[in-house]
């Protein structure tokens, strides 16, 4: 009596792979650069971990879900310098989840020969594998796609694959408001392709496509009560729709636009032509089509019509077009087997090359954000606030609701958005600032009230200028200061009191006697009591006190 074995040589190489890619993906953690978008989704998981409200409460630019699903688990890990890297261990399952759907959607199309292929090139792409390892919106909103584009294409006439499939795409829209151009890109490519199909069986289409419809309401609808709810829709509409849509000053660009407009009716017209002419056309083969000609036109689209395009921008695509490339050679026979094996072998390592080259496991490319949050939690209190440009500071809570990003900044440059972070900084006590990206007024303002030092860590303080008379210094931001030479207390009279080189000082202006001649330094005393130094003048020697 023979036994089969619970898992073939394939099913074995297949869990091998994803277990080599794991790994690959656990050792490079730390090897990639911090991009900004990572702790400004950190902020907005920790705000709602607290307590915050979306949008209300913190600025987000993004759909709820994402920051929903990590917010437990920013509260769990709590305030902590490396708290990136577990986010980004945390991010790993939609890597994994994303390639999985991939794999469905290769086996579907073309063979599993096919699909491991292309599993294997996708996640050692470049742009995949390491935007898929940071922590962003764009992980979790590729791995649903993907999901929703499998389902869907093993639904057939299953009406409850089609509403499955449809609850997926409301979780990606609900994580990005780029799924609108995604699916209608998608909406485009199925018209050109089903229009035949759907007219011989109308009924059957209509019935799928309303499943799909109603699936796609479960999640956003879901949001959409409970931030009705806590009266946060207003805030939502204006940080999702209003705010991402309004003019930055920039030019409308409207040639590239219609550029896409001809390139995609072009490419419609061909391919519908092709299928008129082709006659019957059997349902795997659509499916080819539809994946190959949704993943061109969303390409084209954000290439040439989208306004500021980014490499996570693709990432729903590029698994896809990946598989109707490798499903192209493979049909096409130009390579045989073994051939095709030794041509996939030599671009696998080809990809690794490049990945050990930008990103080599030996390199920490996280030591400066984590010596910068270190700073921050040591010399402040969760009641400070810090200033930033995207919530680096991310346990902190920020004095201006808006984020630094570039479509702040064009307004800001263009005088459509008032430039008023400066008296949010007096009005919220700010005394920390990490210096990144401020617009020019905001940067003048902070290298007059604030004394550089580690890690990029600004903090509130004052030069006093060099002399033997009393020295007049303008306090803006009322605190304790602590006088010092840079390296060492140094006790001083401020306004005709007892000398002490610690003192409450008002917004005023206030005069300094010392028998220092050399420049001095008012320092927030809090950062200079956590151990956090300027870096603006040298150590200045004591001058004797000259008789007059």
């Amino acid at each position: 009596m023979s036994s089969r074995p619970l898992l073939s040589i394939a099913t074995l190489g297949r869990c091998l792979g994803l277990l080599a890619l794991l790994a690959l993906r656990v050792l490079t953690l730390r090897a990639y650069p911090l991009n900004s978008d990572e702790p400004q989704h950190a902020h907005v998981a920790w705000s709602i971990g607290e307590g915050a409200l979306p949008y209300r409460d913190v600025f987000d630019n993004h759909g709820p879900l994402f920051s929903a699903i990590y917010a437990p688990l920013m509260h769990a890990l709590g305030p902590r310098p490396d708290i990136l890297v577990w986010l980004r261990l945390a991010v790993v399952p939609w890597y994994l989840l994303a390639l999985v759907a991939t794999w469905y959607i290769a086996r579907r199309l073309y063979s599993r020969g096919v699909a491991d292929a292309a599993v294997a090139l996708t996640g050692l792409a470049y742009v995949f594998f390491v935007k898929m390892g940071e922590f962003r919106t764009d992980d979790l909103w590729t791995a649903l796609w993907l999901c929703a584009l499998a389902v869907a294409a093993h639904a057939g006439r299953w009406n409850g694959r089609w509403l499955i499939a449809g609850v997926l795409l409301g979780g990606a829209l609900s994580v990005s408001q780029k799924t609108v151009p995604l699916s209608l890109m998608a909406l485009l490519a199925a018209a050109c392709i089903w229009a035949a199909p759907c007219r011989a069986d109308p009924k059957g289409f209509l019935k799928r496509g309303l499943a799909l419809l109603a699936g796609v309401a479960v999640v956003p609808g879901a949001f959409w009560i409970y931030l009705a709810f806590r009266h946060d829709l207003g805030p939502a509409w204006y940080n999702l729709v209003a705010y991402n849509i309004a003019p930055t000053g920039d030019p409308s660009h409207a040639w590239p636009k219609v550029r896409f407009a001809l390139l995609a009716a072009a490419i419609v017209g061909v391919v519908t032509t092709g299928l008129r002419r082709a006659g019957p056309v059997d349902p795997s083969a659509r499916w080819r089509l539809f994946v190959g000609l949704h993943g061109v036109l969303f390409g084209s689209f954000i290439w040439l019509a989208w306004p500021l395009p980014t490499d996570q921008d693709f990432l729903p695509i590029i698994p896809t077009l990946i598989v109707c490339l490798t499903g192209l050679v493979s049909r096409s026979g130009v390579l045989s087997q073994a051939r095709a094996v030794g041509f996939v072998a030599l671009l696998i390592a080809l990809e690794l090359v490049l990945l050990v080259k930008h990103a080599p496991p030996w390199h920490d490319a996280l030591l400066y954000k984590e010596a910068q949050l270190r700073t921050v939690l040591a010399c402040t209190s969760p009641d400070d606030t810090v200033m930033d440009a995207k919530s680096g500071a991310i346990f902190r809570r920020r004095p201006y609701y808006t984020v630094l990003e570039s479509i702040a900044l064009r307004r800001f440059r263009h005088g459509l958005q008032a430039e008023d972070i400066a008296p949010a900084l007096v009005a919220q006590h700010t005394m920390t600032v990490i210096e990144d990206r401020l617009p020019p007024a905001t940067h003048v303002f902070v290298a007059q009230n604030y004394l550089p030092g580690m890690a990029n860590v600004f903090m509130a303080g004052k030069t006093v200028p060099e002399g033997r008379a009393a020295r007049g210094v303008d306090i803006v931001l009322a605190g304790n200061y602590t006088v010092t030479d840079g390296a060492r207390e140094v006790p001083v009279s401020i306004d005709g009191g007892p000398a002490s080189s610690r003192w409450p000082l008002s917004a005023a202006r206030h005069a300094v006697d010392t028998p220092y001649a050399k420049p001095l330094l008012l320092v927030w005393t809090p950062a200079w009591v956590c151990g956090w130094r300027p870096a603006v003048v040298e150590v200045a020697e004591p001058e004797p006190v000259r008789a007059s």
